[in-house]
């Protein structure tokens, strides 16, 4: 049997061989991943089994953390297993903590965001409680990343400003940065773009303090000129894109970079109607991304050329690249990208445009509601979780077993009920996800049924003009010629009665044929009776949220002129306002109108409910309402006061007609 000093000098040989292999990954550039993957398993290997100290701990916490960066799943899952078990029961939180983030991190690179989203919260508790409130601000920043792409702006711009709070005294410049960074990004979501700017250059005074600002300067000069883009301020977004473009070296250290600013550079210089080495540069942009394998990246640089050469009239090339997006889109499953393909092929492809129009609508829905469902699904973790540490600080403060045991049967219930709920939930939005696509479904087939008719009392406008003029037309024609040329006798009264009757029946004639050439040459238009389609939205919801409604509308609006995707939109709009009536506003009138004035196609809607309390509290429905004005050139105001209603009032101009 070995002696004590003996075990002691193994364990240290085998702590040092596990230190030495895991400097080798960390330190050593010229591994690729396989030989990394090998060191880690040779290191988790060494680890004693069962591990038992705060070293093994820190051993397996960086075994984890590697595996991570080299994707390796399985060594990732096996390390990071054994790590949260053996800081259990060391009870270090610290490293419970850790942990977490480095669960948080890999579920993030796998995009698995709502398993990402509770690690990270879990993170923060864990730091909380151990009092290391600078990576508990660092958590909430993940978190607000989070939820930023799962776009509940909302909830990433609370998460920012606290861990800003946090940062603030402990003057760390990188995390502020980052902080602001993001905020400026939200903010360009949510349309505020001076805002967006405002942060975007408080995230660079940040930067200032830092000695290393490469890539994060050029990522900032990128942010902000393309809030300049989106602005249609072009020359000016065109300067930001040439500072970080003429960073030393770019291409060799950050080719992603690169090839990212090149195409927005070429994009705002096309907007700007500037031509020089376009389309090069899209291309050189296209070429790079494709090779890097940076589909996102390509998918761009596709839409870009798109428009490219739509401006061109080269419609056959833009068609192509507009397909080619689409494609590519849908292989990687973004919806965002696979909408605003649709929208360019429906004004590039008008032969499909009712094809491209219908998936544009039904994937739009889908979207909405699958995001809302995951924003309630994260609201659903965060209260649960708060739920959960209430209830331990309230089962460490009561120490006897009949109040333990009634706390158990109470959460029991509790999740019974939240089951059920949630099945009901469920349920629901079930039933209105089919509902709005059955409407969907309905306003297509209304209009269809609407050209059907007109086209049917058109072809009968065919008939009868036809029928007048070779059958009854021509009858008439021989009976006068017939009666012209009988040799009556009589009076000169009555020969004089006679010719007047033959011009009669000359003149009817005469009129039968001009109403034969009316009824066949002045067809009528097969007109999209929308102004219907919207009355029977307002009968149907009106019920289902039991209040009354007025609807009034322009007579002189020439409905049958304006485009089908604008009256989808227009449409959309409204039954969003009315969910909205029905959902919050617990009001009992509802006021629709469309009124024509000064060449804008102006929508009103107000109701009598209870308002909005604060503009942080609008909800993703009226944040959808703006965008579809947007992307109709229209403007946007909304009137709202607690106890006093709310009006939404939406102005289009009225170039929107169809020649």
């Amino acid at each position: 049997m070995d002696r004590p000093e003996t075990n002691k000098k193994n364990t240290s040989r085998l702590e040092d061989s596990i230190a030495v292999l895991l400097g080798k990954v960390k330190r050593d550039t010229a591994l690729n991943r396989n030989q990394k993957r090998a060191i880690l398993h040779r290191a988790f290997q060494l680890v004693p089994v069962p591990p038992e100290d705060s070293l093994s701990l820190s051993h397996l916490n960086d075994i984890s953390y590697q595996s991570y960066i080299i994707q390796d799943s399985g060594l990732f899952f096996k390390s990071s297993g054994k790590a949260m078990a053996l800081a259990k029961k060391l009870r270090d939180i610290q490293k419970q903590a850790d942990v977490h983030w480095n669960y948080g991190a890999f579920y993030l690179t796998d995009n698995n965001l709502d398993s990402s989203y509770y690690h990270y919260q879990k993170a923060k508790q864990l730091f909380d409680r151990g009092g290391n409130r600078f990576f508990a601000a660092r958590m909430q920043y993940n978190m607000a990343y989070i939820l930023g792409r799962l776009r509940d702006y909302t909830g990433a711009e609370v998460f920012l400003f606290q861990a800003i709070e946090t940062l603030e005294p402990l003057k760390k410049h990188k995390q502020l940065y980052q902080c602001y960074n993001l905020l400026g990004v939200v903010y360009e979501e949510l349309e505020e773009y001076q805002k967006s700017i405002n942060y975007h250059k408080e995230a660079l005074k940040h930067l200032q303090h830092l000695k290393h600002k490469f890539p994060f300067l050029q990522d900032s000069y990128n942010n902000i000129g393309l809030i300049y883009q989106k602005q249609g301020d072009h020359q000016t977004a065109i300067t930001f894109f040439n500072k970080a473009l003429d960073t030393k070296n770019l291409k060799k250290n950050d080719l992603f970079l690169y090839a990212r600013l090149l195409d927005n550079r070429a994009f705002s210089k096309f907007k700007n109607n500037e031509t020089r080495n376009l389309p090069h540069e899209f291309f050189e942009s296209l070429y790079i991304r494709d090779n890097m394998g940076t589909i996102p990246g390509v998918i761009m640089s596709h839409f870009h050329l798109a428009g490219f050469y739509a401006k061109a009239k080269d419609t056959a090339m833009a068609l192509d690249h507009a397909l080619t997006s689409y494609k590519l889109a849908q292989n990687i499953q973004n919806n965002r990208d696979i909408l605003q393909a649709l929208e360019l092929l429906a004004t590039l492809d008008p032969q499909n445009k009712d094809h491209y129009l219908q998936d544009y609508i039904a994937l739009d829905k889908s979207v909405s509601l699958k995001e809302r469902k995951t924003r309630n699904k994260f609201t659903r973790i965060q209260y649960e979780t708060d739920r959960y540490i209430d209830r331990n600080k309230q089962l460490s403060s009561e120490m006897n077993w009949i109040m333990a045991g009634g706390l158990v049967c109470l959460l029991f219930i509790f999740l019974l009920f939240n089951i059920h709920r949630q099945k009901s939930k469920n349920k629901v939005l079930k039933l209105e996800y089919d509902q709005q696509q059955a409407n969907e479904k309905i306003y297509h087939l209304t209009l269809q049924e609407q050209e059907k008719l007109q086209q049917g009392r058109n072809q009968e406008r065919i008939r009868i003009s036809e029928d007048l003029h070779d059958s009854i037309l021509s009858d008439l024609f021989a009976l006068r010629m017939g009666w012209a040329y009988l040799e009556l006798e009589g009076k000169p009264e009555e020969i004089q009665k006679h010719r007047s009757n033959l011009q009669e029946l000359q003149g009817i004639e005469k009129k039968i044929r001009e109403l034969s050439h009316d009824l066949k040459n002045n067809m009528i238009e097969y007109p999209m009776d929308f102004v219907s389609i919207v009355e029977g939205l307002l009968q149907k919801r009106s019920r289902l949220g039991k209040f009354r409604y007025t609807f009034v509308h322009d007579g002189n609006i020439s409905w049958e002129r304006i485009d089908n995707l604008i009256k989808v939109h227009l449409y959309h709009i409204i039954e969003e306002g009315m969910q909205n009536c029905i959902k919050h506003a617990q009001a009992s009138n509802f006021a629709l109108k469309f009124i024509s004035k000064e060449e804008q196609l102006i929508l009103e809607m107000a109701d009598d409910g209870i308002g909005i309390k604060t503009r942080r509290s609008l909800g993703i429905g009226l944040k959808n309402i703006k965008s579809r004005v947007k992307k109709m050139n229209g403007t946007y105001d909304l009137e709202s006061q607690p106890g006093q209603g709310t009006k939404i009032t939406i102005s289009i101009p009225l170039t929107i007609y169809r020649p």
